[in-house]
């Protein structure tokens, strides 16, 4: 007789370890499959954060369920000054290992190096649902079969770190389903500039980035940028990359035609303390133009300054107008970028678009189109700031949907039960 699960889990990341976790703490009765197309579960976890893994974030309004979770799953862990959470030995694989262990224990049955082709409902009102499975990555290989289940979650993740096994499988499957689902973009990314950088190249400084749309602030953050050949980053441009205008004709250089990006390297000084000081700095003795800039930024960062301000570096600084110091601290002030698209998929740390969340219940993670089918982590269109707004959204989510599993399942037993027990009768 073939064998039907009563929760199958589709991607074992982090949220759908969590999910398969949950689901069978609160229903041991359930039989648990969880479903990885990789050879190892947990891939892209075990690399997050540097390998340090930002799991959450003090910030984030679930957070103690979360926290909880971790305590529950024997996962110590260590806040940083900014709110940020990581596992206490700060080693991300550490978390991966001890979800799969747990998994495992738990008698949750693992089918790995096994990539999913499809899901459907089972036609004809008998409920459940078909997986379609192969094994390894590639679906134009080996023989497909199905695995059977009462319900089903997709956790298969955005199209982020594909090397981790994250390519937008899960996306297409809810879009077959019936579900809509967004563009997909890169997001958390660095961002492609028209400016020639490489003078600039591998400088950081301390700044606040500010991006504009025809004119009208869009974002602003302080924090540290890097410039690179063609490209700016750091985790403020990366949030703010987040934030860029999504193209409807696919087109990203039309879509971010009327945006600028100004960093101001001085955001500690407003403008008439700044103007202020680089005009007390004209009066000193035999100065150059580069002089008066060599305590305010970094050395590289000078020369390509004073030449936004149409000032040679060389220009003494006795000669300089009152023009001349107002285009300076504009030039500090409002260095001005111009966005030409997204780094790609290679660098993006997470997903922008997926499967509409006003399709899912947000307390259950429940599709609101098909009943039985779950979705949880980076497969939904949820992409938060750096610091762990990310991850825990894929614990907070296969938290809501592992629970919400877990209880229909102990309807389904205790509903099979009272309909035997009123047979006998």
């Amino acid at each position: 007789m073939e064998k039907i699960f009563d929760i199958a889990v589709v991607g074992a990341g982090p949220s759908g370890l969590t999910a398969a976790i949950k689901a069978k703490e609160l229903a041991p009765c359930a039989n648990v499959a969880l479903i990885e197309k990789m050879q190892d579960a947990a891939k892209k976890l075990s690399a997050s954060g540097n390998g340090r893994g930002n799991l959450s974030n003090r910030n984030c309004d679930s957070c103690d369920r979360v926290l909880e979770f971790f305590l529950q799953t024997g996962i110590a862990v260590r806040t940083d000054g900014e709110g940020r959470i990581y596992p206490y030995s700060e080693e991300a694989k550490a978390v991966s290992a001890s979800l799969v262990k747990r998994a495992e224990r738990l008698g949750i049955e693992m089918f790995l190096n096994t990539k999913v082709c499809d899901v459907e409902a089972v036609p004809g009102g008998h409920g459940g649902f078909r997986i379609f499975v192969c094994d390894g990555t590639d679906s134009s290989k080996g023989a497909v079969r199905q695995i059977r289940c009462r319900l089903v979650l997709i956790a298969t993740g955005g199209k982020s770190y594909a090397s981790y096994g994250s390519t937008g499988d899960g996306q297409m499957m809810a879009r077959r389903a019936g579900h809509t689902v967004s563009p997909m973009i890169p997001a958390l990314t660095a961002i492609e500039v028209r400016e020639d950088l490489r003078e600039l190249r591998g400088v950081r400084v301390k700044s606040a980035v500010s991006l504009f749309e025809s004119g009208d602030l869009v974002y602003r953050e302080e924090g540290q940028i890097q410039f690179r050949e063609d490209c700016v980053s750091g985790i403020c441009i990366m949030n703010m990359s987040s934030h860029l205008p999504v193209s409807k004709t696919g087109e990203e250089k039309d879509a971010l035609a009327d945006c600028r990006i100004t960093v101001n390297f001085v955001p500690d000084f407003k403008s008439p303390e700044l103007i202020g000081f680089l005009r007390q700095q004209t009066g000193r003795q035999e100065a150059l133009a580069e002089d008066i800039l060599e305590t305010l930024v970094k050395g590289p960062l000078i020369r390509p300054i004073l030449l936004r301000a149409g000032i040679e570096p060389n220009a003494a600084a006795g000669g300089l107008s009152s023009s001349d110091i107002m285009n300076i601290a504009n030039a500090l002030r409002m260095f001005e970028l111009t966005p030409l698209r997204r780094k790609g998929w290679k660098e993006a740390q997470v997903t922008k678009g997926g499967v509409d969340l006003k399709e899912i219940d947000e307390q259950t993670m429940e599709s609101k189109i098909v009943p039985g089918l779950y979705f949880a982590g980076e497969v939904t269109d949820y992409d938060g700031p750096c610091g762990g707004y990310n991850l825990n959204n894929a614990w907070i989510t296969g938290i809501k949907a592992g629970t919400a599993m877990a209880e229909r399942i102990k309807k389904h037993v205790q509903n099979t039960s009272d309909k035997i027990e009123s047979g006998r009768r």
